[in-house]
């Protein structure tokens, strides 16, 4: 799936730092912030939104990387957007499937919001216990960053 992770253009590329290795697994903290944390008058307008994450990264080139080193966390686009479309387009879907559709039947507003947020909710529980089988269509990538302006293309996974 990572096959083309030599092209910058079909990936999306965050900066993270390894907090810890265990055998082919990396775990790598990045930190994920919101729109409003690149705004320059953030200040007085609202908090930043920022929070740090880990992702398990697999080393399955067996590259020597240590724990603090900075590395590029690569994800192809079409990656990318299947995760976008599991976690917003089909619960919109749903949600709208279900009213417009309950509501025909019934004609009753209020059954028919509460039986299309149920849906979602039912959505949303259907796709945490098929989380392995979601996870495994979603890989992330490693590699070092450039050292003294040499770039590394052989760390890529």
């Amino acid at each position: 799936m990572l096959s083309d992770m030599n092209n910058d253009n079909h990936n999306i590329c965050r900066e993270g730092i390894i907090r810890s290795i265990d055998g082919d697994s990396l775990q790598v903290e990045v930190i994920v912030s919101s729109a409003c944390s690149g705004c320059h008058a953030k200040s007085i307008c609202i908090p930043s939104d920022r929070r740090q994450e880990i992702i398990t990264v697999k080393n399955t080139r067996h590259e020597n990387y240590q724990v603090g080193e900075t590395v590029d966390l690569l994800l192809e686009t079409s990656a990318g957007n299947k995760a976008v479309v599991l976690a917003y387009v089909l619960p919109l879907l749903v949600l709208l499937l279900l009213l417009f559709s309950c509501f025909a039947f019934t004609h009753k507003e209020l059954l028919s919001v509460g039986i299309s947020v149920l849906g979602v909710i039912v959505y949303y529980l259907i796709l945490k216990s098929a989380g392995k089988k979601v996870e495994r269509g979603i890989v992330f990538g490693i590699r070092k960053k450039m050292v003294s302006g040499n770039f590394q293309p052989d760390t890529l996974q």
